[in-house]
């Protein structure tokens, strides 16, 4: 599968990179090239110092890494997303786009702000043409461990979406990492409780002393 991570020289970019490199063809995509083929030749070095095999991975601009993808990994802040949308619409036609995405902001804690759709991934499916089916997932999952290949991560990661065989793509991805399991949250209204999980999270780490927290339903 062809899979173009918009914010891939980030820290949950490099994550996916790194993880869904043995079995998809991953494109780190940024708006300057120069800095997604370098995030490319650390992520290989990387995967070659533990031996580990590389399907196939590249950097591009992101008009050449969504048009040619079957799934675009949206690990972008919510400030910027609908301006970086809004200018790749051209470039979508019949994408699943997985929506890591979190509008929230800090003042003494951090706080859910979702908007007037209800949540991000209402937003962005809102901006993106009809043809393009939009699944939120990943948002609890954490960019530190996800990074660490010797780590096994026993977190669980809910996915909605309101296209059953996209959803199923996205949970299938979930299974490609090993030890995340991939929960059916049902349809795409459902993604602002587990995007607002983030804050809360984030806001339970700071008062219990705790870091890198994820989600386990038992």
């Amino acid at each position: 599968m062809k899979i173009a991570i918009l914010g891939g020289t980030g820290s949950i970019g490099e994550g996916f990179a790194l993880r869904w490199a043995d079995k998809h063809d991953i494109k780190i995509c940024s708006r300057e090239v120069y800095k997604a083929v370098k995030a490319v030749d650390e992520y290989k070095k990387m995967l070659s110092e533990k031996r580990l095999y590389c399907c196939g991975m590249g950097g591009c601009m992101n008009e050449a890494g969504i048009r040619d993808a079957d799934v675009v990994v949206l690990s972008v802040p919510y400030d910027g997303v609908k301006a970086l949308l809004k200018n790749l619409l051209p470039y979508f036609n019949e994408q699943i786009v997985i929506s890591l995405v979190v509008p929230m902001k800090k003042n003494d804690w951090y706080e859910y702000t979702p908007p007037k759709q209800g949540s991000a991934a209402l937003e962005i499916q809102e901006i993106l043409p009809k043809s393009v089916k939009v699944v939120s997932a990943y948002h609890n999952v954490s960019a530190k461990k996800l990074a660490r290949l010797e780590l096994r991560l026993d977190y669980d990661v809910v996915v909605c979406g309101d296209d059953a065989d996209a959803k199923g793509t996205v949970m299938k991805l979930t299974k490609d990492i090993k030890t995340l399991h991939p929960l059916d949250g049902g349809g795409l209204a459902s993604s602002y409780m587990i995007e607002s999980l983030t804050p809360f999270l984030l806001n339970l780490a700071i008062r219990n002393g705790f870091s890198d927290l994820g989600v386990k339903f038992v």
